[in-house]
């Protein structure tokens, strides 16, 4: 079989290295193996707590796949892609709707590929029972989710689990972190002393130095040139605000340090928590300390993380001394097009910051999603304001 006539069988494209993968996936495909055997489906429902039916159902789900050739192919292929070849952390196979299999609904086959993932981290990383809890609860809470919606189980909200319920999201301190990729159009470059943020590509502008959707939003675009002497580009502060003028860093001085595809501890961050430096800082350290053992070949860059709280923005309805804002001074923020409104579906309708950013938006200003990164050699100083 030729890797065109395997992605036919796929309901979604593959990402780009899918078929960097398939060669070494092929030469090792046995249609005998099960991609999660009966043994393998039980022990997840043990450990997840799933009930009877529950547990039952799993097996019936990865049964239905293995009798069926094409699904089989399939489903192994993922299998090898998102656990073993890139592991759980390291996929962009963001769909629900990823292969048919008879009898099956969508929510049931990605339910089987996710438990594949947790089963691994479960019987081959070992993680300590109590740092595991998060992945144990979020499989079983997700699959209970699906049978109260829909009357049959399966996974819900297949972005979230193939990082949470796949068995690689741990909790330390106030944050849960899960291995990943630097992502986004951007360019970190350092001197060993200091961080860049580049624009990578071409984006509107406006003049207050904040990306947006549209030519009539802006005052011009952004742009980015390397070749084998510099760079030139439009710098992003710390702050997440885009200079107007693009600037020029020559590579005898100037190195990447972060690009796409650079390995980072993405954040998630709870709801209700101590959000300070301090507590930021600690969670940083455990996080750093735990998965430089559990993932050694994970080699982090970067602490990364894409949120609203992150918004350049908010600086417009926050008290400067607040939490928040010191927090989002010690990281480097950098800004995406990604906007939201005056609803703020994140936060309690009417609280105060909800009404704040609702009196700020009926003025014009639009808040925007941001992603922000800490190197791995700041981490040490993280409270210090970034500049």
């Amino acid at each position: 079989m030729t890797y065109d006539e395997l992605r036919s069988k796929f309901n979604f494209e593959l990402p780009g290295y899918a078929a960097d993968g398939f060669e070494g996936f092929i030469n090792s495909y046995d249609r005998s193996r099960p991609v999660l055997s009966a043994d393998g489906a039980s022990l997840v429902a043990d450990k997840t707590g799933l009930p009877e039916d529950g547990k039952q159902a799993l097996i019936d789900c990865a049964a239905a796949i293995n009798a069926d050739a094409n699904t089989h192919i399939c489903a192994s292929f993922l299998v090898h892609l998102c656990v073993f070849t890139r592991a759980p952390w390291l996929n962009y196979i963001y769909t629900d709707d990823l292969f048919d299999v008879p009898g099956l609904k969508k929510e049931q086959v990605g339910w089987v590929i996710v438990a594949c993932q947790l089963l691994n981290t479960i019987t081959n990383k070992k993680p300590p029972e109590d740092k595991n809890e998060e992945n144990i609860n979020a499989f079983r809470g997700y699959s209970q989710n699906c049978f109260n919606k829909n009357g049959y189980w399966g996974i819900l909200e297949w972005n979230w689990n193939m990082l949470c319920a796949g068995g690689c999201m741990f909790m330390f301190g106030i944050l849960k972190f899960v291995p990943g990729e630097f992502g986004g159009d951007f360019r970190i470059i350092t001197n060993g002393e200091k961080y860049v943020s580049l624009v990578g590509g071409s984006y509107y502008v406006n003049q207050n130095g904040e990306l947006v959707d549209s030519a009539e939003k802006s005052v011009g675009k952004t742009g980015f040139y390397e070749d084998g002497e510099k760079y030139v580009a439009n710098v992003i502060t710390a702050r997440g605000f885009v200079q107007s003028e693009p600037t020029e860093f020559k590579k005898s001085e100037w190195r990447d340090y972060l690009k796409k595809g650079s390995p980072t501890l993405e954040i998630h961050i709870p709801s209700k928590i101590e959000y300070t430096p301090e507590k930021i800082k600690e969670a940083y350290k455990l996080a750093l300390d735990f998965f430089k053992d559990f993932y050694p070949d994970h080699k982090t860059k970067a602490i990364a993380g894409y949120s609203w709280i992150f918004a350049p923005q908010l600086a417009k309805v926050l008290p400067p001394d607040g939490n928040i804002l010191k927090v989002n001074r010690s990281m480097h923020i950098l800004p995406t097009i990604g906007s939201y409104d005056a609803s703020c579906r994140f936060l309690r309708e009417g609280s105060g910051l909800q009404k704040r950013i609702a009196d700020e938006c009926a003025k014009g200003t639009e808040f925007h999603y941001a992603i922000m990164y800490t190197p791995v050699d700041e981490i040490e100083t993280f409270g210090k304001e970034t500049e």
